[in-house]
């Protein structure tokens, strides 16, 4: 590998060559918080001839390098070197301006004016809005990238427009002398930056600036594994004239994660892809190495396609309600909101696999629900009622499981594969004891609320079981404490003194005794109360916890029976 390591100054890596940030690199991704520290390490607080790190570049042409590590930092050297220009251009330095600009732009031996840096991924908008000197031409998409570009570029205006504002204000400066003080303070922050020192690497070719790239990176903290699949991806896909089908399609998938309500992360979505499709035990830090063996140029580009159709499977999976569900899907909605809600991420590849499967019409709309379902009962049961953790072996149960029916030959395989799913599922639950001395615990009150959510999903669940209604807007129901919350009864929290309810009834059984509270419930028609509450013939703490046990056997044998 050739690799030449040389100590320059900002000021001589600009005026040697023409930067070209290839479009497999991340897009430009700064914060204002980032601006602000380069702006007070490397100008305010610096004394000159500060060190800001590396830069990895190869050449593309006896004059232009293409950037592969340090393009962050490059950027935002540039973007400070226009706000410079356009201040001294709005002060009337005219020929400080022009000085800074040819930093930006200027004339190769062939006469031609070029941008000194060139990114494929934020064209035309940082070009046009930013670096160039004239009024823009090309209309820019705003997506993500050229939002962090107008944040930093507004940071760095705000900084650089402190600076003469500074000098302004100053009573102990003469008006007659505040134009030269500006002059000399823009100056002397232009060659400040233009004096910072970097480690500048040229390695011979792409394949070597490649490997530094993916070495660099992958060892340290900048990039995530993302990145790093994405540059392997492109690299193996090289773009047509005017057309980047790649980049266009992995820039999609990540616009249709920035539109979701849920938070999704690509290396997430990654890692639960390939968990779904070809390994069970995948972790993200061995994620680019598997994908950089296993994909090779033959298979990149039905790679990446599966990646934008699981994609959208991803967002509905992870976001239940993106997805347009026919009104006789309600089950496997509800299965997956279960899971949101309560932050369980490890069956995802079986999810992806289960709806793909469904949605190309190799199982059916009975099985989905069913395997949902299955999977819904057990971490309720598991994690969610009895807190029991459960460790990587259920991911790689998850795993195998989804691989196998992706894999399945046939309809009868795959019925197959969702028979054993469920049984062993099944299997892997609490022991009875264990679900009956969770469940009896539980508790809400107005002072006591931890359980809520946990009791709010209890509630429904006993609801969808047994009212007999296919219809019900829970959005609608609140939770009524029989015995009234002011009673001094350490039981008026336990789940057997409660019960769903409208919110208009709620109100209209307040805070009353029991038995009037009865004589109303025992009068409402279109919502379900349950039996045991109309036919008590009184309440009291040893009723609530009679009716607790009760509702324990009950949501073990017939709500979430195996």
């Amino acid at each position: 590998m050739q690799l030449k390591s040389n100590d320059r100054t900002l000021r001589q890596i600009l005026s040697s060559y023409y930067f070209f940030i290839p479009r497999f690199q991340r897009p430009y991704s700064w914060t204002q918080d980032n601006v602000e520290e380069l702006w007070e390490d490397a100008i305010s607080d610096s004394s000159g001839d500060y060190f800001v790190g590396s830069m990895v570049v190869y050449p593309i042409s006896d004059d232009t390098v293409a950037v592969i590590d340090g393009q962050q930092r490059l950027t935002t050297f540039i973007m400070l070197l226009c706000s410079l220009r356009e201040m001294a251009d709005s002060e009337g330095y005219e020929p400080l301006a022009n000085g800074t600009h040819i930093f930006v732009e200027r004339t190769d031996e062939n006469d031609n004016t070029r941008f000194v840096l060139h990114t494929e991924s934020s064209f035309p908008y940082l070009h046009d809005e930013i670096m160039s000197r004239e009024m823009a031409e090309l209309a820019s998409d705003v997506g993500s990238e050229e939002q962090a570009l107008s944040e930093a570029y507004k940071r760095i205006n705000r900084y650089v427009s402190d600076l003469v504002q500074a000098v302004r204000v100053d009573p102990s400066v003469k008006d007659d002398d505040k134009g030269a003080i500006i002059h000399r303070r823009l100056q002397d922050v232009r060659d400040k930056l233009l004096g910072l020192r970097i480690v500048f690497i040229e390695v011979g070719n792409e394949d070597d600036a490649t490997t530094i790239f993916v070495t660099l990176n992958s060892r340290g903290q900048d990039l995530e594994p993302a990145d790093l699949v994405k540059a392997h991806l492109l690299q193996l896909m090289p773009k047509r004239t005017g057309l980047d089908r790649p980049l266009e399609k992995w820039q999609g998938i990540i616009d249709k994660f920035d539109a979701s309500e849920a938070t999704l992360d690509m290396t997430g979505f990654l890692v639960a892809v390939w968990r779904s499709r070809y390994e069970s035990r995948i972790t993200s830090k061995k994620l680019t190495k598997a994908i950089r063996k296993r994909i090779k140029k033959a298979q990149a580009k039905g790679f990446l396609d599966n990646l934008v159709g699981d994609a959208e499977l991803y967002r509905q999976v992870n976001e239940p309600t993106y997805r347009r569900w026919d009104k006789n899907q309600d089950g496997p909605v509800s299965s997956l909101q279960f899971l949101r809600d309560f932050q369980i991420s490890q069956p995802m590849p079986l999810l992806l696999s289960l709806i793909r499967e469904f949605d190309t019409k190799h199982i059916t709309l009975k099985q989905l629900r069913r395997s949902l379902q299955a999977i819904e009962d057990y971490h309720f049961c598991y994690n969610v009622l009895a807190s029991k953790t459960s460790y990587g072996g259920m991911s790689a149960f998850f795993s195998r499981r989804a691989i196998d029916l992706l894999n399945a030959s046939d309809s009868q395989a795959r019925a197959q594969h969702i028979d054993d799913l469920v049984k062993e599922l099944g299997k892997r639950r609490p022991s009875d004891a264990e679900f009956d001395e969770a469940f009896v615990t539980l508790a809400f009150t107005e002072q006591q609320t931890s359980d809520k959510r946990v009791i709010q999903y209890i509630l429904r669940r006993f609801y969808q079981a047994f009212s007999g209604s296919d219809v019900i807007d829970f959005d609608k129901m609140t939770i009524e404490h029989l015995m009234p919350q002011s009673a001094s009864v350490g039981e008026v929290g336990l789940i057997g003194n409660l019960i769903y309810v409208s919110k208009d009834l709620n109100g209209n059984l307040d805070s009353k005794p029991f038995v009037a509270k009865q004589e109303i419930l025992q009068s409402v028609t279109g919502e379900w109360i349950p039996k045991e509450i109309l036919e008590a013939d009184s309440w009291d703490a040893d009723s609530i916890r009679d009716r607790t046990q009760s509702l324990a056997v009950a949501a073990r044998t017939k709500v979430w029976r195996p």
